[in-house]
């Protein structure tokens, strides 16, 4: 009998342990149905008895949780960007630096290659010919431009009366009564309100525009010294971001340089070319119609350029407006010619150079605009074109990676190989993509015998 009393306790243990969860749940408080079936649902799945709120589902339960840790995301978010954007200068000079030491880069070994000198001695040269267009630049800027600006603004009251004229031509060819509206009297008091604003906020940022003047040379020469630094040591910032990386993701961080220097390479290509395109277009325009001001003409459409996709319809107002002030006789064709050019090269030349260098859709583009204005203002315009097409270049990667992973029969790593085999100046991402459709083609002639072999003889 004594033998047997610890087996007996034993098993009273146990059955109160069974019976304690059971209590448990019966103390709960119950649901509107009366049932706690969704707490004993938990209590199945975590082993321990779980509370419950009385009257709420667990469905609202965990949306709140969610809304609340996206809320609480979206806060810390906000408040890191807040803190980033008083970094916004030092930022942005860091990264226009890095960007003049892509294009140094670039150019030097372009040099290189062609002339077959040494890469220091090929960047030295590309420096001194940076240093050289900036400083004619600015020269030519304070020479030219300022003496071209002078002359049109003390010509101010002659373009006003030319302009005045024109008006009142148009308004008697068009039939408009004066009554309905008056074009002359319009752009008179439109002109005279714009010069009087113009007037006085020159007069009141004169200090604040000699500061910004200081401010930019200041940092223009921070920009070409941190350049000039990340040109000379490249190999040995990239070999230590490269041990930053776990050796895992190898090949994800030379997907990530290769698809920087290919968007930021492809978009500037671009760029620069449809900059040089219209200069040209202005510049021969402007001579054989005798257009005054070719200097400040010319420099503000670069300017307005390269601003993406709105850039190049702001280009065509400085030319139409030097026509119609100082020589409106030819103003008419100059506006054809320069319209006619400007369709073809928006509609025609830009897509097709966009889509082969940085990969993109127009959709994309006008997206990318968007979103870049509205994150950081101008340079997020101007930059965020070459962003979306790291990150597309990114994503398609991963996707077509996936595809191939899917799929047996092949190996990414063998695929890969074999295509670079055949072609290899053939970048990874290409190579993966080109893996992804012979897994497609793979995957369908397998569904194809698998529907062979099911069906009925």
């Amino acid at each position: 009998m004594s033998s047997d009393r610890p087996w007996g306790q034993l098993a009273a243990f146990r059955a109160r342990r069974r019976r304690g969860p059971r209590i448990l749940e019966a103390a709960l408080p119950r649901g509107g149905n009366g049932s706690p079936s969704e707490t004993s649902d938990l209590t199945a799945q975590t082993g321990t008895p779980q509370p419950r709120i009385p009257g709420v589902s667990a469905r609202l339960i965990t949306a709140f949780l969610v809304l609340g840790s996206l809320a609480f995301g979206l806060f810390v978010a906000d408040r890191v960007v807040t803190i980033a954007g008083g970094f916004s200068s030092i930022l942005l000079v860091i990264f226009l630096a890095w960007l003049l030491s892509f294009l140094v880069a670039q150019a030097a070994e372009g040099l290189r290659r062609r002339l077959g000198i040494r890469r220091g001695l090929a960047i030295a040269l590309v420096y001194v010919g940076v240093i050289l267009f900036i400083g004619l630049l600015i020269y030519d800027t304070v020479q030219v431009g300022a003496h071209d600006t002078a002359d049109i603004l003390s010509r101010s009251s002659e373009v006003t009366a030319r302009i005045h004229a024109l008006l009142v031509g148009a308004q008697k060819t068009l039939g408009l009564s004066r009554n309905t509206i008056d074009l002359a009297a319009t752009f008179d008091q439109g002109q005279q309100e714009l010069f009087a604003t113009i007037s006085a906020s020159l007069n009141n940022q004169v200090q604040a525009i000699a500061g910004t003047t200081l401010s930019v040379l200041g940092n223009l020469f921070v920009i070409v010294v941190l350049s000039l630094y990340a040109v000379v040591d490249v190999d040995a910032i990239l070999g230590a971001l490269s041990r930053l990386v776990p050796s895992r993701y190898a090949i994800e961080l030379s997907l990530v340089e290769s698809s920087v220097g290919r968007a930021f390479g492809g978009f500037l290509r671009t760029q620069v070319i449809l900059v040089t395109i219209q200069v040209l277009l202005t510049i021969v325009v402007g001579v054989i119609f005798g257009l005054p001001y070719l200097f400040v003409t010319t420099l503000v459409v670069a300017l307005a350029m390269f601003i993406p996709f709105f850039g190049p319809p702001l280009a065509l107002i400085p030319p139409l407006l030097v026509a119609v002030a100082f020589r409106p006789e030819v103003a008419i064709p100059v506006v054809l010619i320069l319209l006619v050019v400007q369709t073809i090269l928006v509609n025609v030349l830009q897509p097709r150079l966009m889509r082969e260098s940085a990969g993109l859709h127009p959709i994309l583009v006008l997206l990318a605009l968007l979103v870049g204005s509205q994150v950081a203002g101008l340079w997020g315009a101007f930059f965020g074109i070459p962003f979306v097409a790291v990150l597309n270049l990114l994503v398609r990667f991963f996707i077509n990676r996936r595809v191939v992973n899917e799929v047996e029969g092949i190996d990414l790593e063998d695929a890969v190989a074999e295509v670079q085999a055949v072609n290899p100046e053939i970048s990874l991402d290409e190579a993966v993509a080109i893996a992804a459709d012979q897994a497609t083609d793979i995957a369908a002639d397998q569904q194809a015998h698998a529907s062979d072999s099911e069906s009925p003889a």
